[in-house]
């Protein structure tokens, strides 16, 4: 429970500030777009920092790196509520995003290792369901601390929360067994940072402005030019047999013999995480601007949005458990299945349903991501072993956050199609989505008739 809290308060706390943007830049005498980098600098850290704190908690202890990322957290969190001026705030959010990034790459790792391979699939879809509670509550939570307090409030809150759950899991959470040792080529972890920020930054301007404007094209070349070079540097290193290692690297070289990061099987789950968190981010922005259009109240969207998290939490847990009994390939091949088809059906006949009406397809696709996200992260951490059970726990977290961003950024795509071109992109974007949601249902289908022990690959990690 204490590991989930973590999930809970990182999610709490990337949604809790969309609202206090307009206050926060009206106190600070900023610009609003310029008050936007309190929320995605949040964001961008931990995208950026993941696969370089799943291998230190490896190398160093998943325990330690967890519960001192809370620790940074809250320290951030305290300083972001005393910051006299923007250029002190972000700072400080940055600090945030680092603790973040810290027990985000750790926590499923620690689940995996903590609880028997029969309990699992519940754990997991426990931490989805917090992830969803995170997120459902945080724009409610932030708003009320505004309406009464102010917006320092919100980073009250968080100091003290996350410095109540630091201590919590310094007590509950066992000590690590096992380490993976090793050491971090900082280089190249820079490279990595460099490029996804690019991709990242690129994708947000991309978003609000134009795809094909100067500067977002100018950086898409950069993150692709930056990615070449580190390939090239790679490949020379293995030839010449010189170097360090990457986090990814290192992830393959601690079992031997066993080259996760060329197992289909994995690729594909990690492909499965993208592509269904982006499908639903994109949702989640477009459907709310579709049904104002059409004339309902803002308090009214806001409740049929709600289905959506209502859902998760309801059907992430059943779900992690079914898993648990039957195994994770079935629950996973129904939601995908599920949500491609909502996704269609979405696609052509969006503009012709009420509000009423809406509900259904909202509450469709929590039910659908909820029996995705336990069963999928299931099948990708069994593959690992446990010396790679840190580095895969944070590309799981980072193939989500890659995901939000690229689902975002398909949504303001919607929204800033105008009222006229608004269902035409709508269309495009959905059927992109549904596509893709349902090649990977096909191939797992494919892959679990062709094989009648299709399973059996995800377990032998857990022998290892």
């Amino acid at each position: 429970m204490v590991i989930c809290l973590g999930a809970f308060l990182s999610n709490l706390s990337a949604g809790m500030f969309n609202i206090a943007l307009v206050d926060i830049a009206d106190d600070l005498q900023i610009p609003v777009a310029s008050a936007q980098w309190i929320v995605s600098i949040y964001l961008l850290v931990i995208s950026v920092l993941l696969p370089v704190m799943g291998r230190l908690g490896d190398m160093l202890g998943r325990r330690k790196v967890h519960n001192l990322g809370l620790l940074a957290f809250a320290l951030g969190a305290l300083g972001c509520a005393l910051a006299p001026n923007a250029v002190l705030l972000l700072g400080f959010r940055v600090i945030q995003g680092i603790g973040a990034s810290m027990y985000q790459a750790t926590n499923m790792a620690l689940i995996v290792s903590v609880f028997p391979k029969e309990q699992r699939g519940r754990a997991l879809g426990l931490m989805s369901t917090f992830v969803a509670a995170g997120s459902m509550a945080g724009p409610g939570l932030g708003g009320f601390l505004i309406q009464w307090f102010s917006w320092e409030s919100n980073f009250w809150l968080l100091a003290a929360v996350a410095g109540a759950v630091g201590l919590l899991a310094q007590r509950l959470i066992p000590r690590d067994t096992e380490t993976a040792g090793g050491r971090l080529d900082p280089g190249r972890a820079v490279w990595f940072a460099i490029g996804l920020s690019s991709l990242m930054i690129a994708v947000d301007l991309g978003g609000r402005s134009s795809f094909l404007s100067l500067p977002v094209l100018l950086l898409f070349a950069a993150s692709a030019g930056t990615a070449a070079a580190y390939a090239a540097h790679v490949r020379a290193s293995r030839l010449g047999n010189g170097g360090g290692h990457h986090p990814m690297e290192d992830a393959d070289a601690a079992v031997p013999g066993r080259k996760l990061f060329a197992d289909r099987n994995f690729a594909a789950g990690i492909a499965i995480t993208v592509i269904t968190y982006m499908a639903a981010f994109a949702a989640q922005l477009a459907l709310p601007s579709l049904l104002r259009l059409s004339g309902s109240e803002p308090a009214w969207v806001g409740l049929i949005m709600m289905g959506y998290p209502l859902a998760l939490v309801v059907t992430a847990p059943v779900s992690g458990s079914f898993a648990d009994r039957k195994g994770p390939a079935g629950i996973l091949a129904a939601g995908l299945l599920l949500m491609s088809v909502t996704l269609l059906a979405l696609a052509f006949s969006a503009s012709l349903l009420s509000a009423v009406m809406m509900v259904l397809p909202v509450v469709l696709l929590g039910c659908s991501m909820g029996m995705i996200t336990s069963p999928n992260t299931s099948l990708v951490m069994g593959l690992a072993a446990k010396p790679q059970l840190g580095m895969v726990s944070s590309l799981l977290a980072l193939s989500r956050n890659i995901g939000m961003m690229f689902g975002t950024a398909a949504g303001g795509l919607v929204i800033g199609a105008g009222a006229a071109g608004q269902g035409r992109t709508y269309m495009a974007v959905f059927l992109v989505c549904a596509a893709g949601v349902g090649i990977f249902c096909a191939w797992l289908l494919y892959s679990f008739r062709r094989s009648g022990n299709y399973m059996q690959s995800f377990r032998t990690a857990d022998k290892e």
